[in-house]
């Protein structure tokens, strides 16, 4: 067997993709074809492949190519996750609408940054699908790129070839949800159903017994609620739960964005969140490129991707129930046939076919369909070449058409059209709209990078740059933890705030001690990579500043999930919330000292990744 990997480059994504497919004994000496346009980043993916390998005792072939065609020739499977354009073309989708007043989250879903991605990706996609009917027209393409409903539409419309589109959130939502409830997944019936990153629970039932009413429940603890506010208030206005997470579908509608920064705060939207993460996936990149020249061994954990799933089924004919992205074609029977639905999916020897949903409630597809809306609109906009129909998909947006007018909705894309030139498809074919008749000059990516890391670098001067940790203690409630919680360390706190950073602490089969770390670029220390991807957990943070007099400031902080800090012995801040990071989202009036001041900050972490921030004003004198 032959698995083509177009986009390896994604590097942790592609190492995590191999490992799973070379866990099932059928599959240890498949043939792997790794391909990526950055030869660096593809020597990268081939080292921590080759270390997947070593781990699981398999003997892979594994081939490195730069020329996509050769890459697919005589494939079975063919993996698709590149992004065209990277950073520099993401900071684009961002930085133009800002000028407009239209700021986002994630923006590679929906929205202009979702529609632009979308049509510098056409041209890959459509090239990758010639390439696989001249050398292997019988293959499954998996598609793991965003936006998954738009680039599956370019994949249906424009070929023959039998494809799926592929997402973790309905499976990675639904075992979040258990946890909530203290329910194991493997013994929960339910169906899930819409579109991508916006398909909804419609049912959750343990032996017959509808399990809503426990989740609704749930809900009242403010603990819970404050991990998914966004999500959990969707659940309160719809009656069902969203798959993606509480910071992509704020941006998927009119409720939260447009209404000013005071709503942004309270529902904890993190306005430009995947700025931060691409920075924070450069220096993940570089710590993989050490990794995969050392001789250290790779533990190897399978993920929640569905991709080795299917191949396990269509080789071996076992089947299996994934949840996959395709053309509707009447599955759920009140969306339109073309749309790209994500249903209960059947895969065995024979491929994949859809389960028959039958109609959602309107409310579910009131929410959807302007977004479906959207996507037919881009397909037609890249194959016929026309700008009218970029315009036309922009203002169906909820978030823009809530922000912006209509001339400064088409004014704002044709000024997007001209930041990404050459990658989009031609759009000179027939328009009804008119253009905005401004002229807009090309756009170097470099200096809006330079702008963006000087921006971060600005709002970073001020954190407290270096740290020591220490942890991570579990939590003595089983899916559940509380700043509450107290462990050895704060026995050890002397009266004005100091720790033992000699200390060592044995708790059962662990031992923790301080060791140092520094913040990333958004100002935060990663504890996910500092202590380890632990849930219902807490950690703690240690540092001293000097202050050459003694002053009133305002503290700032952010974490993920909550936060305690101590300053000089004294609790001066708690905030027990469930949210992701964002710098500075919580202030505290503080009296420093003159002289040393000893800060010491606690986090719990629910699930997920977990860490924290905390930046107090330079003297100014």
């Amino acid at each position: 067997m032959k698995i083509a990997m177009i986009g390896a480059g994604s590097v942790v994504f592609t190492k995590n993709l191999t490992g799973d497919i070379l866990g099932y004994p059928e599959f240890k000496n498949a043939t792997f074809a790794y391909m990526d346009i950055d030869k660096d980043r593809l020597e990268v993916a081939g080292g921590l492949c080759r270390k997947v390998a070593k781990a699981l005792d398999a003997n892979p072939k594994i081939e490195l190519y730069l020329d996509r065609r050769k890459a697919v020739e005589g494939a079975d499977f063919v993996f698709n996750t590149v992004q065209i354009g990277g950073f520099n073309s993401t900071l684009v989708d961002f930085e133009i609408p800002r000028k407009y007043g239209l700021n986002f989250t994630i923006a590679d879903t929906t929205g202009p940054g979702g529609l632009f991605r979308a049509l510098r990706t056409y041209p890959l996609l459509k090239g990758l699908c010639e390439d696989m009917e001249k050398g292997c027209p019988k293959a499954l393409l998996l598609n793991y790129s965003n936006p998954m409903s738009m680039n599956m539409q370019t994949i249906a419309r424009t070929s023959g070839i039998k494809a799926v589109g592929l997402c973790h959130s309905v499976q990675g939502t639904f075992d979040q949800l258990m946890r909530y409830i203290k329910e194991d997944p493997t013994k929960i019936a339910f169906t899930c159903a819409g579109i991508n990153h916006m398909a909804f629970y419609l049912n959750i039932e343990k032996d017959g017994v509808d399990l809503y009413p426990r989740l609704f429940e749930a809900m009242r603890d403010p603990a819970i609620y404050n991990t998914n506010k966004v999500r959990f208030e969707l659940m309160k206005r719809l009656g069902h739960f969203i798959t993606e997470s509480s910071e992509h579908n704020a941006e998927y509608s009119p409720y939260f964005i447009p209404h000013g920064k005071e709503q942004i705060k309270k529902y904890d939207v993190p306005i430009d969140e995947y700025l931060r993460r691409c920075d924070g996936i450069v220096e993940e990149f570089e710590r993989m490129k050490s990794f995969a020249k050392s001789t250290a061994p790779m533990t190897v954990q399978r993920s929640h991707e569905y991709g080795s799933t299917i191949l396990h089924s269509m080789v071996t004919g076992e089947p299996s129930v994934i949840y996959g992205n395709m053309p509707n074609g009447g599955a759920i029977s009140n969306l339109p046939a073309s749309a790209i639905a994500e249903v209960p999916t059947l895969v065995d020897r024979s491929g994949l076919r859809f389960a028959q949903v039958g109609e959602l409630p309107p409310q579910l597809v009131g929410y959807m369909q302007p977004h479906i809306t959207q996507h037919e609109l881009f397909i037609r906009a890249a194959m016929e070449g026309r700008k009218d129909h970029v315009y036309q998909a922009a203002m169906f947006d909820p978030l823009t058409a809530a922000t912006l007018t209509l001339d400064q909705i088409v004014e704002m894309c044709d000024e997007l059209i001209a930041g990404h030139g050459d990658f989009l498809p031609k759009l000179n074919g027939k328009s009804l709209i008119p253009s905005s008749g401004k002229r807009f000059s090309s756009i170097d990516p470099a200096d809006l990078r330079k702008s963006w890391d000087a921006a971060q670098q600005h709002a970073n001067d001020d954190c407290i740059q270096q740290w020591r940790v220490i942890g991570p203690f579990k939590s003595d409630k089983p899916g559940k933890v509380t700043l509450d919680q107290k462990t050895p360390v704060e026995d050890d706190i002397t009266s004005d705030g100091g720790v033992d950073l000699k200390a060592k602490y044995k708790v059962g089969s662990d031992t923790f001690k301080w060791k140092e770390v520094s913040i990333g670029k958004r100002g935060d220390v990663d504890l996910t990579s500092a202590l380890g991807n632990l849930e219902w957990c807490i950690g703690y943070g240690y540092a001293e500043i000097e202050s050459i007099h003694a002053r009133d400031v305002v503290l700032l902080c952010g974490s993920d999930d909550g936060i305690k800090i101590w300053l000089n012995g004294k609790v001066v801040h708690t905030n027990e919330v469930g949210r992701g990071f964002i710098p500075n989202a919580d202030k505290a009036e503080v009296h420093l000292k003159a002289g040393v001041n000893k800060i010491l900050v606690k986090i719990d972490n629910y699930v997920g990744r977990w860490g924290f921030g905390v930046t107090i004003p330079k003297a100014n004198f």
